[in-house]
């Protein structure tokens, strides 16, 4: 990507919405799944496609990455999801052989064309074709997010949901088997999570998981705007990155 492109694209993005919601709310919006946390795999969604399926027929007896997220979000879930599948490019695992990633819609209101405009930051393209976006009504999200310990808070002031950038990994016996910030994925941690190298989820980690994707101006003063425009722009650069990389690959 052309210096004057990623400036192009910088300029489209909208700046984050002023946030309303107190501390107490965002206190609320955050990770911590139950000891014993596994894969709701009998949960009823609605992909991408239009097609109803659940998250058990999604992994596949595979391990699963699982990332929350709004899709008609306007802050950090966007760049959030690039930043992942960058690093889940980078650990050299083949996508749909080795692992799944599922990525679970917040807001029961929004649709399959919402969850493939956000899907458009999915790199590379073998990825994409083995991500499932999962739409459902507000009983499956709710029991969703119930089982898994998941917080998130709406926003109505400006449509907006408070909630954790956090990525669960599950092994291929449906068993959380841990728990990582979204915004800042190490390839090497990711890799042994999906392999199982890593130990089990502990309350004393989940509490230092990076989360909030929302108010950043709320959460930051007048260092949010920045914030979130350089988490855009990176995640711009990896997917250009990520795109290169594969290129070469192909041409060599």
């Amino acid at each position: 990507m052309s210096p004057r492109a990623l400036l192009l694209a910088l300029a489209l993005i909208p700046a984050p919405a002023a946030a309303t919601l107190s501390e107490g709310d965002l206190a609320r919006a955050v990770a911590r799944p139950p000891a014993s946390a596994s894969l709701p795999a009998r949960l009823v969604f609605t992909d991408q496609w239009g097609q109803r399926t659940t998250l058990g027929a999604v992994a596949q007896g595979r391990p699963l990455v699982l990332i929350f997220a709004d899709f008609t979000c306007r802050h950090v879930c966007a760049p959030g999801l690039t930043i992942a599948s960058g690093a889940l490019a980078a650990t050299g695992l083949v996508p749909g052989r080795d692992y799944g990633l599922a990525v679970v819609g917040i807001d029961p209101r929004d649709t399959g064309a919402d969850a493939r405009h956000l899907a458009g930051g999915i790199a590379p393209a073998s990825l994409a074709r083995a991500t499932t976006l999962l739409a459902g009504d507000a009983a499956s999200v709710r029991a969703a997010t119930r089982d898994l310990g998941y917080g998130y808070v709406y926003d109505a002031d400006n449509d907006q949901f408070a909630h954790d950038a956090a990525v669960y990994v599950f092994g291929s016996d449906g068993r959380l088997a841990s728990l990582l910030p979204e915004l800042a994925l190490q390839p090497t941690v990711l890799k042994a999570a999906l392999r199982g190298g890593t130990p089990p989820v502990h309350e004393s980690y989940v509490q230092r998981v990076a989360h909030l994707c929302y108010g950043f101006a709320a959460a930051h003063g007048r260092f949010g705007r920045p914030v979130v425009i350089g988490l855009q722009a990176l995640s711009l650069l990896l997917l250009a990155a990520t795109a290169l990389l594969f290129w070469r690959r192909r041409t060599a």
